[in-house]
């Protein structure tokens, strides 16, 4: 078995350069869009985003409006610039174009819960989308 050569790494640039921020092309909304890992003070922020819900359970596009948000604020172009280009205020996320990621909610609520799934995993936290859980009366019936 041949084993791969590792590279030493000289200098905090060359380090930096190795474990920088990684984008991925996910086939989210029927098409393939780059995403762009999270920094750690960025998932602390959009974890508290989903925590900080005060919405009922009945209340669905309440619930998944900050699933929304999070999935616009990791959309990045070929450049890793943002889709939806933002900036945080008191805790929260201003999109310059907040009609946009409204407008992204409102026609495509369950594609958009998706794509919150999918871009979580890329960055190590794990949701499950309603449609990997399995519904009871369905289970009973497999079994």
């Amino acid at each position: 078995m041949k084993q791969e050569k590792i590279k030493p790494l000289n200098s905090a640039q060359e380090l930096l350069a190795h474990i920088g921020l990684k984008t991925k092309a996910l086939h989210l909304f029927g098409a393939m869009i780059n995403v762009k890992q999270w920094t750690a003070s960025q998932r602390i922020k959009y974890m508290s985003m989903i925590s900080n819900t005060e919405a009922s359970i009945d209340d669905e596009l309440a619930l998944v409006a900050p699933q929304c948000a999070i999935v616009a604020l990791s959309m990045v172009d070929d450049h890793g610039l943002p889709l939806f280009p933002s900036r945080w205020e008191n805790g929260a996320a201003v999109f310059e174009d907040p009609e946009s990621v409204k407008m992204l909610m409102d026609n495509r609520l369950e594609e958009t819960s998706k794509a919150f799934v999918e871009i979580s995993k890329f960055n190590g936290v794990l949701f499950s989308s309603t449609e990997d859980e399995d519904d009871p009366e369905e289970t009973a019936a497999k079994n």
